[in-house]
């Protein structure tokens, strides 16, 4: 069932068994899957049906630290959340994201891949997508792999509007907006909602899950916290901490053999390292993209390449004739070490309509970060030039000592729009906000669903690890 907020406030069931804040990949998919497992669900979205200015203007709030995106314009805050706007591209975080890496001793799961793996194929249904080709190893002794992706084209509130609306099961609220959760130092005993008209009503559930997206998770769990006087956060959680994006610039151009720029499932080349390689290295994630250019363009790759080295410039010529190289651009993508001081807080001079401070992100990346992009396109330069697949030029910047450059004025992307961390996932509240079942240390009924509770985040794409996530924490919820 569907109910506009703005419309009705006494239409609301008086109890359910779940309260589920938010109808994004994670919150969709959770509420429908405990639907269909026969459990009462109540969805909570605080936008409408479709994007209005009034409900995305909650999202704005002040950066700290490095150039990033305004943030209401890095989400979208109507029925089916950001996936209203995304790429669509989904992988699998692979076993070594999960584990624990020498050298970065906070960027890791206390769970294992293998406890996602039961849940890839319902994921990969409800994404309408095919499971994305294993990864291949291409040169074993250097230690570069080939990555598969296969391309979601679901928006989530499109695809399931219809469902929510004919389940059962789930009555799904919109505009209604989260703005006070009530508890009793152990249990969350209701969650106050309110309209933008300012009317309000307070929903009972059994069990309260956040799947509110990998800033407001945190934003809101930090005010619902104050409001109650610290009763609903321990205090020894590092609530809004650890917060992490995906860096993604381009890095340079290249000719290249042909079959580097032939993917399996996707019109981009995508390579990184095994983790062998990364091991050796000392290096976090990336995911390295080739794309080809146009046949004039890698025409003029070759020209300035017989400028500054004849030599080479004649062979490239001479391949490019024959058709046994071309032209790429090549990007990169990778992992960001979680650290303390990227976080997330309270604005202490900004509020939302409904009086609730804004976010404000502190945010920067460390030399670490910017040592595994440059470890990463070290190994595969040296691996293209030691099996003589051609030739790669780097923007100076690349190998520099003045780090990454401002997106804003290079035109690259700059981050992807991937917010994980601040309710981060651990074995013990010192180093987490949520244990393994994503339930918030220091409430028995309140749960965090989402990239919020990644504690590390590879690089790659976190909406199928979102899924994956949503699905086991349903089987877990199932006979609560």
């Amino acid at each position: 069932m569907l109910i506009d907020f703005n419309l009705s406030i006494t239409s609301l069931p008086k109890i359910a068994d779940f309260c589920v804040v938010g109808s994004g990949p994670a919150g969709m998919t959770l509420a429908l899957e405990l639907g269909d497992y026969g459990r009462s669900v109540i969805l909570l979205e605080g936008g409408g049906l479709n994007e209005r200015t009034d409900s995305q203007e909650i999202y704005k709030g002040d950066v700290i630290g490095d150039p990033y995106f305004e943030l209401d314009n890095a989400r979208l805050r109507y029925l089916g959340g950001t996936s209203g706007h995304w790429g669509g591209w989904c992988l699998p975080l692979g076993e070594m994201d999960f584990q624990k890496k020498e050298g970065f001793e906070d960027a890791h799961w206390p769970i294992e891949k293998r406890d996602l793996d039961p849940f890839l194929e319902k994921a990969l249904s409800i994404l309408d997508i095919p499971k994305p080709a294993d990864d291949s190893v291409l040169d074993r002794e250097f230690g570069i792999k080939e990555i598969g992706v296969s391309i979601s084209p679901v928006s989530f509130g499109e695809k399931y509007r219809e469902r929510l609306n004919s389940s059962k099961n789930v009555t799904c609220v919109t505009n209604a907006n989260l703005t006070n959760l009530k508890t009793n130092g152990q249990r969350i005993m209701s969650a106050k909602a309110t309209n933008f008209a300012g009317q309000s009503a307070d929903i009972k559930a059994k069990h309260f899950v956040l799947a509110m997206g990998g800033i407001e998770n945190s934003r809101m769990l930090l005010w619902c916290n104050h409001q109650a006087n610290g009763k609903i956060a321990d205090p020894r959680a590092p609530l809004g901490r650890y917060w992490m994006e995906h860096p993604s610039f381009r890095v340079g151009e290249a000719l290249v053999d042909l079959k580097l720029t032939q993917p399996v499932q996707h019109p981009k080349r995508l390579v990184a390292l095994t983790d062998a390689a990364r091991r050796k290295l000392s290096a976090l994630d990336c995911t390295i993209i080739l794309r080809e250019i146009p046949s004039g363009d890698s025409k003029a790759l070759v020209r300035e390449l017989l400028c500054v080295a004849p030599k080479v410039g004649a062979w490239a010529a001479s391949l490019v004739g024959q058709k046994l190289v071309c032209g790429a651009r090549l990007a990169a993508t990778w992992e960001q070490e979680p650290i303390w001081n990227n976080h997330l807080k309270l604005s202490e001079t900004k509020r939302d309509r409904f009086g609730i401070p804004l976010t404000e992100l502190h945010w920067k990346r460390t030399h670490r970060d910017f040592a595994t992009l440059q470890k990463s396109l070290s190994l595969f330069n040296d691996y293209v030039m030691a099996r003589n697949l051609g030739r790669i030029k780097y923007f100076d910047w690349v190998f520099g000592s003045d780090g990454l450059p401002d997106f804003r004025v290079t035109g690259d992307e700059g981050a992807s729009y991937h917010h994980m961390g601040g309710t981060r996932m651990a074995n013990s509240v010192k180093n987490g906000v949520v244990d393994s079942n994503c339930r918030v240390f220091g409430q028995d009924n309140l749960y965090v669903a989402g990239s919020s509770v990644f504690p590390s985040g590879g690089a790659v794409n976190p909406t199928l690890t979102i899924v994956q996530l949503s699905l086991r924490l349903a089987e877990h919820l199932r006979h609560a």
